[in-house]
């Protein structure tokens, strides 16, 4: 009796396709510098152009638990 595959190491591979993409995003910056929603240092933080980076990592975040 074979029992069905898990769709574990399919979600894995997405969660880390997905996170390889957000970090891409930051790195890239795609979207236009918006308000700084949380500064880090005086050149540093999280701009309103890094959410859509971060709606990504939240997913991959997901799928990997």
């Amino acid at each position: 009796m074979t029992l069905p595959s898990s769709p574990r190491p399919q979600r894995r591979i997405l969660a880390v396709v997905l996170a390889a993409m957000a970090i891409g995003m930051v790195v890239v910056e795609p979207f236009p510098k918006g308000a700084t929603l949380l500064a880090l240092t005086e050149h540093h933080g999280v701009d309103a152009g890094d959410l859509p980076a971060l709606a990504l990592l939240l997913v991959a975040a997901w799928l990997a638990i």
